[in-house]
């Protein structure tokens, strides 16, 4: 019903309308209803008048088409029109008649984020479409009538009950400050800055309105006449970093306070800033200083300020500022005040360093500690100006100590007692000041400085115990010089740390050390003999720590290793070690290694038959075993068990060929009869009862003594006696003498390193995170590529493995012969360094000066850059590893080395350092390529292949453990006769390429051991002995059954040869050698029904094939006079008429009507299966020209058979029909 009102109004209206008159849009807006949005022209705003030309005050459709510009006013327009924005006419200038917007909009120099209806539609009815849509219908100008300035601005800044309150997204905008709130006097000679001071006078969209840019410059426009002047801090630091939290801070400028939060000042009178009696301004609260940036954690908004580790100490005894100061004032008394006497009061000053650039001399700012840096000497050695070193401690006021006292103002006692020390040394760099005082162990002269340690007390081991110090006997000083080249020296940080890690007490700290007198443990210290650390158990220094030889190495418990396979030696670490010392002292040998130990002479310790073939090298290093002399040690039999079972009847390989035969059990279980047999002879027999213990003796001959001594020693553990009868042994034999073919490096490393594998691989440790639990600690690792770095020399075995593999089968010496490795390239040229990741040389520059390269990874190139000559090129991605923070790993590394013009040019690069960005996680406590992932750190790296790192490495065992190179122990060339197969020489015959493609981790002796893993194992690398490697597969397993894998093997199962009950009594030589008959099909006989035959007459052709033993013959075929590809041929079929036997009887009829008339020849095969075609039978056939008569008679013969036949045919149609009729 409403509807139909509101039509019949609106047909009224149309009725009425006059044109020209605004009902023309109202007649449809002056209802509320969803189709036509009402306007209530009553409210009209500003924009009543927008087009002036039908008059002014009248509001018609011409002004609404001035907005909504594509309306049409004839005829009825859909809901959507388009319409003029408040931007489209008084910023972009559509209407240019429209007045301008210059600021206070959403992009202008003073811009705001209010829209235009924020502002202008402060009206009661409010248009339903947006703000700025009632703001063009019902908006209205501010009614202010103030000028332009700090009035003006502040209706709406200065005003909490501005109806444009609400407009401002920034509250703080509602009352903004002046920019010198805090001061009360009018007349203050700083003056009231106001809003004009800063942005100008102008109307609020006016175009006059700035927004100055906040800087140090800015600043000094108004405070460069400041009595105090003020500059930026160090130069750099600008005033609103300071003054300002946010940017709105500066209308009511704030100071930044200690606990790095800021204040303003909200003074009541003058006292406040000034005291009484009136003195020159000071901020009535505690600001920032010093301390407050620069110290302990600093503040988050300056971290880039050089910070200190808190509190700082210029000598770690807390009343340092007044000890030595004799009749001067104190130097300092709290920290802030010992910052202003080295510093001055800088706060404000472009030189922060203020009096240290007095001292600076030839120093660098920051610089490393060495014996050319004389930071400490110039403050306190008067001496002779020489290099770096003059000395300016005058320039400080009072005068510092000098540490000889030359300048006659140091006290004979300190204020707390403390006598005075006569540095009398023989050198005054800052690497000689901070053996006594770098107890905090700083690693540049500025935390030196900062980090100063009271030069003795019981803490300071260096002071008394350097050669050059005093107070230690004579007999325990150490050169401290010397020990800095060592490779302890950092231990535990280095300096005094390092004399705490092994001498101290408790957990190595300077807490847990007594402040006066020696540790307890000071006598006893720690030794890497007694597997205090390096071995067994990693110590809290997290030192490296060794897998094989060392002394109890057998009990090394990482994870995944309980047995003791570990190879032990009987000497102690300093037994070698003391063969590459930096200094000799009248000290024992294992102190001589702890404090002057060096990696400089130790030898290639992969180079096993340096030690353990020439008997000086072996006295030398450590009394090393000679494997290929006569010896008296015993190894056990069975090591994973120490024990093994021998069931009645069998033997068992007990090494060094001698053979343990288990004859007969008694029938009481009290004895067992046995046979000891070497190399096939019998040597012995006896009978032995459980706790009794068999020894057979040998005769051996050690430097010309000739003796005997035990060569095997058994102990029966329990017998068992049922159906299958046997005996637990255990027992122990003389460890192996090496021939001379296995006495070389490569030998070596195939029987004794477990991870023996010609895939060689390198992982960094990249990060490592620690947990309260040690077991939850997680590391993160990459793989390494290249690694080209020169620093560490273990990584030649990574990078060039092959060559050093070459290397290692002579006897290169002491040290291998090795040169670092670069990498040359051409213009152009790619380096692929990985699977889908490369560097290509895109182009040099013509004064070789630069290189363009790009580094694809993952197929995608992920840098280009053009690289200076000399500089090193650094792609440092960031990856979120852990998976919740992104991180910056350097992937990729290499320094331009040389350039050089030339057909083509080429580039050389040098220290490439190239790992995968497919970084992984582990936990600690877990065993990875051998290594217990907890005695890893961060940059560690770990390596497998064909040689070992060191000999200190894991994997490396007294036995074989790698039960995947079956022949290294099982084939007859060896002679270990175990077993023995004669697979190397004999390639298994027919077996030769069986399971060849299969991977393998361990290094191989031979290929050939693959074979044996597709019979005796399930056709992978095995782990161990497999429990089926006695008795392996069956050949019908892969042939007949098909059980997977088959290895490609030729399925049989339908044939009668399938059946057979033995197949190696035809096809095996030696048990292992596979024999392959080349048996094929043949023909035994043929023959073709007449030899002579006249053209057009079709011959029989007959013959018998034979396939191969209990086979099928699966086709036959024949070739006239020429042989064709097998299969091509006319087909014979078998005269029963299918192929199902080993013998076939076969027939063809041949059609010589085609044939040319002479002899023929006829080539006659059979075929097995997969078209296995047999030799071919030859025979002949003679077709002739047929004679005339007898091809007439021959006619006349065969109409009139073909006429009797047609008539024959015709008599029984005709009696069939009369038979029919008849019934």
């Amino acid at each position: 019903m409403k509807k139909t009102l509101f039509i019949a109004a609106l047909l009224t209206s149309i009725a009425l309308m006059n044109a020209g008159s605004a009902l023309e849009c109202m007649y449809c807006h002056q209802f509320d209803w969803i189709e036509f949005p009402l306007i209530n022209i009553s409210f009209f705003g500003v924009h009543a008048d927008v087009n002036s030309t039908d008059g002014v005050g009248n509001l018609t459709s011409a002004d609404c088409i001035a907005c909504h510009y594509t309306a049409n006013t004839l005829v009825f327009h859909g809901s959507s029109v388009s319409t003029y924005t408040c931007e489209d006419c008084h910023i972009r200038g559509v209407v240019p008649s429209a007045p301008r917007i210059y600021n206070h909009n959403r992009n202008a120099n003073v811009s705001v984020t209010a829209s235009c209806g924020d502002c202008h539609n402060k009206t009661s009815n409010l248009f339903r479409f947006s703000a700025n849509s009632s703001a063009a219908h019902y908006g209205r100008n501010p009614s202010s009538s103030l000028p332009s300035g700090e009035q003006y601005c502040g209706f709406c800044h200065d005003n909490s009950s501005s109806v444009y309150s609400d407009v401002m997204q920034n509250q703080n905008n509602i009352m903004i400050g002046k920019h010198t709130s805090g001061i009360i006097n009018p007349g203050h000679p700083a003056g009231h800055p106001d809003c004009t001071s800063c942005h100008g006078t102008d109307s609020l969209h006016g175009p006059n309105l700035t927004k100055p840019v906040l800087d140090s410059g800015f600043c000094n426009n108004c405070h460069k006449n400041d009595p105090l002047k003020k500059d930026m801090h160090a130069g750099k630091l600008e005033c609103i970093q300071c003054h300002t939290d946010t940017a709105n801070d500066i209308h009511n400028i704030k100071y930044l306070l200690q606990d790095g939060t800021y204040r303003s000042i909200n003074a009541t009178d003058c006292y406040d800033c000034h005291g009484y009696p009136f003195s020159s301004f000071r901020v009535p609260f505690s600001t920032a200083n010093c301390t407050t940036c620069h110290l302990g954690n600093g503040v988050i908004k300056f971290a880039q300020a050089p910070r200190f580790p808190s509190p700082m100490k210029h000598s770690s005894n807390p009343v340092s500022g007044g000890l030595w100061n004799g009749s001067q004032p104190a130097y300092w008394g709290d920290q802030v005040s010992a910052c202003k006497y080295c510093h001055g009061d800088t706060l404000h000053n472009t030189n922060a360093l203020g009096n240290i650039s007095n001292i600076k001399s030839g120093n660098a700012f920051n610089q490393s500690i060495t014996n050319s840096s004389f930071w400490c000497a110039n403050c306190h050695y008067q001496g002779v100006p020489s290099g770096n070193y003059s000395y300016n401690g005058t320039s400080f006021n009072p005068v510092p100590p000098e540490i000889k006292n030359n300048s006659g103002l140091v006290p004979f006692k300190a204020s707390d007692g403390t006598s005075f020390y006569n540095h009398s040394l023989g050198g005054y760099s800052d690497a000689t000041c901070i053996l006594c005082h770098g107890a905090n162990f700083p690693t540049t002269t500025s935390f030196f400085i900062h980090n100063v340690s009271t030069g003795g007390g019981g803490r300071n081991c260096i002071s008394c115990h350097d050669i050059g110090g005093g107070g230690a006997p004579l007999d325990r000083r150490v050169d401290v010089v010397s020990f800095n080249n060592s490779v302890h020296y950092s231990l535990n940080g280095g300096g005094n740390g390092a004399c705490w890690a092994c001498h101290g007490d408790g957990n190595g700290s300077e807490n847990a050390q007594p402040a006066g007198g020696h540790p307890r443990n000071y006598r006893t210290p720690k030794n890497c003999n007694n597997n205090d650390c390096h071995s067994i158990s990693q110590s809290r220094f997290k030192e490296p720590m060794v897998y094989s030889h060392f002394l109890n190495a057998s009990r090394n418990s990482n994870p995944g290793n309980v047995t003791d396979f570990n190879i032990t030696t009987s000497a102690g670490c300093e037994i070698c070690h003391i063969n590459s010392i930096i200094k000799d002292d009248d000290i024992p040998d294992v102190a001589k290694v702890s404090h002057y130990g060096s990696k400089q002479d130790l030898l290639d310790s992969f180079n096993c038959i340096y030690c353990h073939l020439d008997e000086d090298n072996s006295e030398r290093w450590g009394n090393a075993t000679l494997i290929n002399k006569n010896r008296t040690v015993l190894t056990q039999l069975e090591k994973m068990k120490n024990n093994f079972i021998l069931f009645e009847g069998d033997s068992f390989y007990l090494g060094e060929g001698y053979f343990l035969k288990l004859v007969e059990i008694s029938n009481n279980r009290e004895e067992a009869f046995i046979q000891i047999f070497h190399e096939d002879n019998k040597v012995d027999e006896t009978s032995l009862g459980p706790g009794s213990e068999y020894i057979y003796e040998k005769e051996i001959t050690i430097d010309n003594s000739t003796f005997k001594t035990p060569a095997l020693i058994l102990n029966i553990t329990s017998i068992f006696k049922g159906n299958r009868s046997f005996v637990q042994f255990e027992g122990s034999r003389l460890r192996k003498i090496h021939t001379e073919n296995e006495s070389r490096n490569s030998a070596c490393y195939a029987c004794h390193l477990y991870r023996y594998s010609g895939n060689k691989q390198r992982y960094l440790v990249l990060d490592k995170e620690y947990k309260e639990n040690a077991d939850k600690d997680i590391l993160y690792l990459s793989r390494v590529f290249l690694d080209f770095k020169s620093e560490n020399k273990n990584k030649i075995y990574f990078n060039d493995e092959d060559y050093v593999f070459n290397q290692t089968e002579i006897d290169f010496g002491k040290h291998i012969s090795y040169s670092f490795l670069q990498k040359s390239m051409k213009e152009r040229e790619t380096w692929d360094i990985a699977d889908g990741y490369s560097l290509k040389i895109n182009e040099v520059s013509t004064d070789s000066e630069k290189v363009w390269l790009d580094l694809v990874i993952n197929n995608s190139i992920v840098d280009d850059r053009v690289v200076a000559l000399g500089s090193e090129y650094n792609y440092t991605p960031g990856i979120k590893y852990n998976g919740y923070s992104e991180r910056n790993v350097t992937i990729f590394s290499a320094t331009i080395s040389s350039i050089f013009q030339g057909s083509p040019n080429f580039v050389i690069l040098k220290d490439v350092m190239a790992i995968s960005p497919d970084i992984f996680k582990i936990n600690g406590n877990t065993t990875i390529f051998g290594y217990n992932s907890s005695w890893l750190r961060t940059n560690d790296t770990i390596t497998v292949g064909k040689i070992p790192p060191d000999f200190h490495s894991p994997n490396m065992f007294t036995d074989q453990r790698k039960w995947g190179d079956c022949v290294i122990c099982h084939d007859s060339s060896n002679n270990i006769r175990i077993k023995d197969v004669d697979a190397i020489s004999s390639r298994l015959g027919k077996h030769l390429h069986l399971n060849e493609n299969v991977s393998n981790r361990s290094f191989l002796s031979d290929p050939i051991d693959k074979a044996c893993w597709a019979c005796h194992t399930n056709g992978t690398e095995p782990d161990m002995h497999s429990p089926t490697y006695i008795i392996p597969r069956d050949c019908k397993s892969c042939h007949v059954y098909q059980l997977a894998p088959v290895f490609g093997a030729i399925n049989i199962s339908d044939e009668p040869h399938a059946s057979e009950k033995n197949c190696g009594s035809c096809h095996l030589v030696k048990s292992h050698v596979l024999i392959r008959y080349q048996v094929s099909p043949v023909i035994n006989e043929a023959s073709v029904s007449q030899g002579v035959i006249s053209r057009n007459i079709t011959v029989e052709l007959s013959a018998k094939a034979s396939a191969g033993y209990e086979m099928k013959i699966r086709a036959a075929e024949y070739f006239l006079d020429n042989i064709g590809n097998p299969g091509t041929g006319t087909p014979l079929i078998p005269l029963d008429g299918k192929f199902d036997s080993q013998n076939e009887e076969l027939t063809a009829n041949i059609n010589t009507t085609d044939i040319p008339v002479g002899e023929h020849v006829i080539f006659v095969h059979a075929m097995e299966r997969n078209n296995r075609w047999g030799d071919f039978y030859t025979l002949y056939l003679n077709v002739t020209i047929p004679k005339k008569s007898q091809s007439i008679g021959t006619n006349m013969i065969s109409t009139g058979l073909s006429i009797a036949v047609f008539l024959i045919v015709l008599a029984a149609a005709y009696l069939m029909i009369t038979r029919r009729s008849w019934k």
